[in-house]
């Protein structure tokens, strides 16, 4: 009889997943020598070893995925993992993604947990370990919850992670661990997070500059061309110049997501709080409000114009459709040539406005010179006929806000104080939410203070833009486009373009923010 030639080995894909590099039980090490050695116990072939280093298994966003998809290119047969919850431990993804393997024909096989999934009893042991694993997965979910709220209640980020223009102090690294920290017994003051001197002032900076009309991306170019790096010790992008100005925590701020929110976008969702810290603030509160308001004005500035290369961007408009105007080029890229309607045309009352963006920025320059001209003469004026006027007493508003931010504060310690009362004495509970009213009533009529004070407000007239005109007409050579475009804004509500003809040039309507009804 002639010898029968023995089938070849199944081809499988060796899949590794790990979620914290101090897991050394399942280290990726002993995680493909397991997989290996029932692989060759077992007539298997490993045709490739996709591995996820540091990935939680609550979701599927992994190189998991390259796994499943050789199987359906029929590059392999079988998926082979350690235990059953290295390839995931969320339920429905788990379900979801098995399901992708099996109609593709394939299986996924487990190296330490010997399961038969052809037969009922089998599947039904390998539902069971995967319900166990989502299990501890949501056990351990509801620890981290409660750790992260034990530390915010005292003031620390709920992480411990470090955070950039800060040294963490009060910690110190456990033996043997790798990324683990503890508290630090010679440490009277415990852990806490003290401004690093060597980058407090351009921590600061950030701040200011971006309130001042510098946009994200030059800021991070500036920061990467410095030196300066995260605390992760990499070049820094948009996203995290972002992520880290937006956490406030060098306004002495905690950003945490609402713990009521049941959304699965934390990192994105607007539903934030801000917790006041136990940390010392590098920024004033007021600086803070102020680059809040800026991201805020910002957000409604298309994401092409928020780092704007021409001064008049966002301030052209169609005379006719009143529209928003775009800029042109001869050669459909390189510098703007002119403006035009972003409409034009598309409506019946755009007048297909249309503007050489050298003249229109000449006829701003002008009118800003015009303008300062007529403050001046009317300075002039009126100085022969001044006479001496007793002081105006104003409401103090910076005082009041101030005394509003003392009261937050002072909230925050009463409900600190009465989480941790571990006493249901009715009438501790009374006293509370009675201490809770009075300062929440403080605090609405300083909130009426300050606006009555600033309802009572005159309206800025033209003179009040003397000083920005002036410093607008001597430093435009040396302003960014960036901030000539933030300072104008200031100046003027919108520049409207009348086409008057098709050859003659377009007419400029320069309107102020001092004009009324325009």
């Amino acid at each position: 009889m002639p010898p029968q030639s023995l089938p070849d080995p199944v081809p499988m894909i060796g899949y590794i997943r790990v979620s914290t590099a101090r897991e050394e039980m399942i280290s990726p090490e002993l995680q493909e020598a397991a997989i290996r050695d029932w692989a060759r116990r077992n007539d298997r072939r490993i045709v490739r070893v996709v591995s996820d280093l540091d990935k939680t298994g609550r979701n599927f966003k992994r190189r998991v995925q390259e796994a499943i998809t050789a199987v359906r290119d029929g590059d392999a047969r079988e998926i082979g993992v350690w235990k059953f919850s290295r390839f995931g431990r969320q339920r429905l993804g788990w379900a979801v993604h098995l399901d992708m393997v099996e109609s593709a024909g394939g299986q996924l096989i487990s190296a330490t947990e010997e399961v038969d999934a052809r037969t009922a009893a089998g599947r039904f042991t390998r539902g069971m370990l995967a319900e166990v694993a989502a299990f501890e997965s949501d056990r351990a979910s509801e620890q981290w919850k409660e750790t992260i709220a034990y530390r915010t209640e005292r003031g620390l980020p709920g992480t411990g992670g470090p955070r950039w223009g800060y040294v963490r102090k009060g910690r110190i690294p456990i033996p043997g661990e790798t990324g683990l920290y503890r508290t630090d017994p010679g440490d009277p003051l415990g852990e806490r997070y003290e401004p690093d001197p060597d980058l407090e002032a351009a921590y600061r900076s950030l701040y200011e500059r971006f309130v001042a009309g510098e946009a994200g991306p030059t800021l991070v170019t500036w920061l990467n061309h410095h030196g300066f790096t995260t605390v992760r010790g990499t070049v820094w992008s948009v996203n995290t110049f972002y992520a880290v100005l937006d956490a406030g925590f060098a306004a002495g701020y905690l950003r945490e997501h609402k713990r009521d929110c049941q959304c699965k976008h934390a990192p994105r969702c607007p539903n934030v709080i801000y917790r006041k810290g136990a940390h010392k603030a590098i920024i004033s509160e007021d600086l803070w409000q102020r680059y809040l308001a800026r991201r805020r004005e910002r957000r409604k500035v298309h994401v092409r114009a928020r780092t704007p290369r021409y001064p008049l961007s966002g301030l052209m408009q169609c005379g006719g459709c009143r529209w928003r105007m775009t800029t042109i080029s001869k050669t459909g890229g390189g510098r703007a040539y002119a403006y035009r309607c972003a409409r034009y045309g598309e409506v019946p009352e755009c007048t297909r406005a249309y503007a050489v963006r050298a003249r229109a920025e000449a006829a701003v320059l002008e009118q800003l010179a015009v303008w300062a001209k007529q403050i001046e003469q009317a300075a002039a004026n009126l100085a022969p006929t001044l006479v001496a006027a007793p002081p105006r007493i104003g409401v103090d508003t910076e005082r009041l806000k101030r005394e509003i931010a003392h009261l937050d504060r002072a909230l925050v310690r009463l409900k600190r104080l009465r989480a941790l009362d571990e006493d249901d004495d009715p009438q501790a509970q009374r006293e509370y939410l009675a201490a809770r009213d009075e300062l929440r009533a403080e605090r609405a009529e300083l909130e009426g203070h300050i606006d009555r004070a600033e309802a009572e407000k005159p309206p800025p007239s033209r003179e009040d833009f003397g000083p920005a005109i002036s410093g607008l007409l001597g430093e435009w050579e040396v302003l960014t486009p960036g901030e000539k475009q933030t300072l104008l804004k200031d100046v003027i509500r919108c520049i409207r373009v009348h086409r008057t003809g098709e050859r003659t040039p377009s007419r400029l309507e320069i309107i102020p923010v001092w004009a009324e009804g325009a």
